[in-house]
């Protein structure tokens, strides 16, 4: 059950990894919309993780602590793993940068991206109105 809840997060964080390690080339470039574009795709990158991640741990059922705590562990997932990708970028994937700058806009993603899940909660959790 925790796997079934947790798929399309996991796909996610996959699909992040591959995106945010390309070689620039394969890329298109981000200067043909406006200037920080990069910026606004990993602040939403991030966003969709953590209500993916929140949301997959409040539905799971094997672990209580991350059904009780689902936005603090999404968020704290999240900034370790933006720093991870910009010091896999830095060490590692060489022909890309690792930038204070998108880490930060991880960051504003990951808390922007609490925001839905509270509303996604306050629909899942309300009570069904009694049909008269």
């Amino acid at each position: 059950m925790w796997f079934k809840q947790m798929r399309l997060a996991l796909v996610w964080v996959i699909i992040i990894f591959i995106l945010c390690n390309m070689k620039p080339s394969e890329l298109p470039s981000a200067s043909y919309f406006f200037k920080g574009f990069d910026k606004v795709v990993h602040g939403s990158f991030f966003f969709v993780l953590t209500f993916l991640l929140s949301r997959g741990f409040y539905l799971q059922t094997k672990f209580p602590l991350l059904k009780l705590l689902p936005v603090t562990f999404a968020t704290f997932i999240c900034l370790f793993y933006g720093g991870l990708i910009e010091l896999i970028q830095l060490k590692v994937f060489t022909y890309r940068s690792g930038e204070w700058a998108d880490f930060i806009a991880d960051a504003i993603g990951t808390f922007l991206g609490t925001i839905p899940f509270f509303i996604y909660k306050r629909i899942i959790d309300k009570p069904h109105e009694k049909i008269a």
